[in-house]
């Protein structure tokens, strides 16, 4: 069983990177429309702050999370850390089948260890 004990909702503003652990683990990306919160995008990291800096780079490939993260949409990314790298492969791969995030442009590899059961819980 892997536990996803996710972060606060961290909105996007100039000084959020601030707000991002170092440490290893899950992350997602939402867009808000409506006052409703939308799952984007699912990713794993070693360093969570360096990858989502990552993510502002103009080379970013895809298209679809580009396009969010552009400044005129309201968005906003929660994380949670998990170190070992087996169970963050596990558990990116298991919140991408549980919600299908849309801007995802591939199924994660997940570990390939076999079988697992993700349990999430809220900040």
């Amino acid at each position: 069983m892997i536990r996803i004990q996710w972060s606060e909702f961290i909105p996007h503003t100039k000084k959020d990177k601030v707000n991002i652990s170092e440490g290893s683990g899950v992350y997602e990306f939402y867009s808000q429309s409506s006052g409703k919160k939308k799952k984007k995008y699912v990713g794993e990291a070693d360093d969570l702050k360096r990858r989502y800096g990552e993510h502002f780079r103009e080379n970013e490939d895809n298209k679809c999370l580009k396009k969010l993260l552009q400044e005129k949409y309201v968005w906003f990314y929660r994380y949670s850390i998990i170190k070992d790298e087996d169970n963050r492969k596990d558990a990116e791969l298991g919140l991408w089948e549980k919600y299908k995030h849309e801007c995802n442009k591939e199924k994660p590899k997940g570990s390939e260890k076999g079988s697992f059961k993700i349990v999430e819980k809220e900040p």
